[in-house]
């Protein structure tokens, strides 16, 4: 079943075409409403740069029935990526770690970002949404622990870089070389460590560019 939920998504992916050609993104237009007529809670696809990751995102209603639901919408081992809330200063998307089938289910391949040479090796990845193509660049990659990776926004500056913070001190991997900012827009990732324990990964990603569509 996750071997065929795996191929579906393949097939979803090369009749999207999303690729970069020098600083243009393209992408097939008719392809990407197909995929919102397959399933009207369809937001996006977020692919990484070398196809670490490649995965339709749904807008899940707050029941977290996407944990366990295929993109269509049938009983799912590994389920579809899923967010809540599309407009939050900090978007938090979800998805599973499938440590049987393949690795390349849904978000498995991402506990590998916790080794150094892993994180800096696939850092950059694209959102592709109805009107635009939005570039993100992962800032740092850590475990579930006291760091509220959840909150959506903030209050004011001081708050906000209070919580970059404490994100750094407790990370694994941080890259200094970025400087996140209030007025940024952030995307973060939870996912499992494995598919046998409670351990998250989180990874936060700062956005970087965005891209004009030149649809094919």
């Amino acid at each position: 079943m996750i071997n065929e939920e795996t191929v579906h998504v393949l097939y979803l992916k090369e009749q999207l075409q999303l690729k970069k050609q020098k600083d243009k993104m393209h992408f097939n237009l008719h392809a990407w409403k197909e995929l919102k007529n397959q399933n009207p809670d369809f937001w996006a696809w977020i692919q990484w740069e070398d196809n670490l990751v490649s995965q339709p995102i749904v807008i899940d209603t707050g029941g977290q029935q996407y944990l366990h639901l295929s993109f269509k919408q049938e009983k799912s081992l590994s389920g579809t990526p899923f967010i809540f809330d599309i407009e939050a200063k900090n978007k938090v998307i979800y998805g599973h770690h499938v440590g049987y089938g393949t690795s390349d289910s849904v978000f498995t391949n991402l506990a590998n970002l916790i080794d150094k040479n892993q994180f800096y090796e696939h850092q950059k990845f694209y959102l592709c949404l109805e009107k635009k193509v939005e570039e993100y660049t992962l800032l740092l990659v850590g475990e579930k622990g006291t760091w509220d990776y959840q909150q959506k926004e903030f209050h004011n500056t001081s708050e906000f870089y209070s919580w970059i913070q404490n994100a750094r001190e407790t990370s694994i991997v941080y890259d200094d070389s970025l400087n996140p900012r209030y007025q940024d827009s952030y995307i973060t990732i939870q996912t499992c460590k494995d598919s046998y324990s409670s351990k998250r990964i989180i990874l936060l990603a700062i956005k970087t560019d965005e891209y004009v569509l030149h649809m094919d």
